[in-house]
């Protein structure tokens, strides 16, 4: 039996999004148990970026900042080249960029410049959704037409829906816990990263 030859660049992103996700999840998921200072229903994501595990965590939106500049960049790769987004590719390079400004602005608390760190905290972090939640959606669907993109394809399209309408949950159900409604937006970015990445890892092996 000949052996599969790879693109070698495309499964290394591929791992590397699903090494960086797996990582985001499980930090995130452990810091949900030990931090029993915060009410994981009531209290956001971000909040657990200070305090005990802060640096885990903010290791995790850095490691995670590196895996959507991968899959910018592997995306565009394997796709056909008629059904390429270029839009899609720069929504995740902008998220790759503002996730780590959400991770380090929190340390200013308590500074003078406090005001200026929450202005940006909360713009990079609706920057973020969005631009990760609407690159999600456009992949997606250009991934619905692509031969070699067949097996699963519906599943990474309904994650983004899913997301897309999560999102809008969160910025305008305000009666609704926002540690609940930010965090199952949350999962349902990271179950389509998962995703992606097994995606890209059955593409590699494929050939243009």
């Amino acid at each position: 039996m000949t052996a599969t030859r790879r693109d070698l660049p495309v499964a290394l992103s591929a791992g590397w999004i699903a090494m960086a996700t797996m990582a985001f999840a499980v930090t995130a998921g452990t810091l949900q148990w030990i931090r029993a200072d915060l009410d994981p229903v009531a209290m956001p994501l971000s909040a657990y970026l200070r305090g005990s595990g802060g640096a885990w965590l903010r290791g995790a939106y850095d490691l995670m900042a590196s895996a959507l500049g991968c899959l910018a960049w592997a995306s565009h790769r394997v796709t056909r080249e008629r059904l390429r987004s270029g839009l899609a590719s720069a929504l995740f390079v902008i998220a790759a960029i503002t996730l780590p400004v959400v991770a380090a602005t929190v340390l200013y608390e308590y500074t003078p410049r406090e005001n200026l760190a929450h202005l940006l905290h909360g713009m990079a972090a609706q920057t973020t959704f969005l631009c990760l939640v609407v690159g999600m959606l456009l992949l997606s669907t250009r991934w619905l037409r692509d031969a070699r993109m067949q097996r699963s394809r519906y599943a990474g399209v309904a994650l983004a829906w899913l997301a897309f309408v999560q999102m809008w949950i969160l910025a305008l159900w305000k009666g609704l816990p926002p540690g609940l409604t930010q965090k199952a937006l949350i999962v349902l970015i990271l179950l389509w990263l998962a995703w992606a990445a097994r995606q890209l890892w059955r593409a590699s092996a494929q050939p243009n």
